[in-house]
Order: structure tokens, then sequence, then C-alpha cells
């Protein structure tokens, strides 16, 4: 695996790997520079491994949630993220680091990770596949580096961080027409 720090691309796109139900590549043409594979089937523990290391991201609770990220088969949380109004967020890291997180409407889900002073860092945007051969839900999406950055050896973190909340987002909007069409039947 290639590491974001070396990447000659500010472009990148998350592509569904094709041996994992629901697992992503995060790629361009020089290579993987990371992935993430959702871990059970509530979708809820995700493994996101870059050159940088190896994590879990969990998302923990209902009315007060949180999204916690650990390395993988530690005990201790590196970073916990905190959404707050409008599902916006912080992610803060153990050591100091704190990055928000917008959400971007339109007509498929995205967001940007910016830093405490509001610069961009890494945005991205999901496209729903569309067509009859294209399994339901989320096949890839668009990210885009501030190549400028100073604190760019998080920015596959951060893509992956990002790229789980919008997974996670979808799918839990997916559950909830499911069970209301179910309850309309």
């Amino acid at each position: 695996m290639k590491s974001l720090t070396e990447c000659p691309s500010s472009t990148l796109e998350w592509r569904r790997g094709a041996t994992r139900p629901l697992g992503f590549d995060l790629r361009t043409d020089e290579g993987v520079f990371a992935t993430l594979v959702f871990l059970d089937d509530e979708n809820i523990l995700a493994r996101a491994e870059t050159a940088e290391g190896t994590w879990t991201l969990k998302h923990l609770g209902v009315m007060n949630p949180v999204v916690t990220l650990r390395e993988e088969g530690g005990k201790a949380n590196l970073a916990t993220f905190h959404p707050h109004t409008f599902r916006h967020g912080k992610l803060e890291f153990q050591d100091g680091a704190v990055f928000d997180w917008t959400w971007h409407p339109g007509p498929g889900p995205g967001g940007t990770f910016a830093d405490q002073e509001g610069t961009p860092l890494v945005r991205l945007h999901a496209r729903i596949g569309r067509d009859l051969t294209s399994p339901p839900g989320i096949e890839h999406g668009d990210v885009e580096l501030n190549s400028a950055h100073s604190a760019r050896f998080r920015h596959a973190i951060l893509a992956a961080f990002g790229w789980y909340l919008i997974l996670f987002d979808h799918l839990k909007e997916r559950d909830v027409v499911a069970a209301e069409t179910a309850l309309r039947l």
C-alpha cells in the first residue's frame, strides 16, 4: 500500500472492492492508498488500512452518538468523532489535533474535513450506482486532497474516516426507508 504523503495526485477515488461484500479501496492510477472494510452485518464496525497503519472505526450510541478510532487490536481511542447540529461534527485526536466535518448537500452524500482555521483538507463526494449492473447503494466516490497543507500525513485516515461517515449515514437512511416500507405493507 502506498502513502498519500507521496501521492502526486490531489484527486483520488474510493471504489468498491471486488472480493469483499462491503469494502472499498482508495486509489489512483498509481495504486491503492487506503482500504475500508465493514466487519459486521450491522455495518457499525469497520477496518481502515493505510500505509501509516491499521485502525478500527466504530459507531456507538443512539441518543448521544460518537464514532471512535482505535489502532486495530488496541483498547484506547486515538480519536473520537462527536456529531453536533445538522450532523456536522468534530474529530478530536488524543494528541490534540481537531478537524471539523461538514456535510455537503446535493444529489449524492458528501463532506469535508477542515482544520481549525477552516482550511479544507479532504473533500469527499459519493456517487450512487445508477445503472442496472450496479448493486444498490454507493459504488464509488471522489476524494480531493489539499496538497499544500502540512498535516498531509493524516489525509489517508481523514479520507477513510469521512468515507465511513458517508457510508454509515447512507446505510442508516436506507434501513429507515426499508422499515417504513415494510410498515406500510
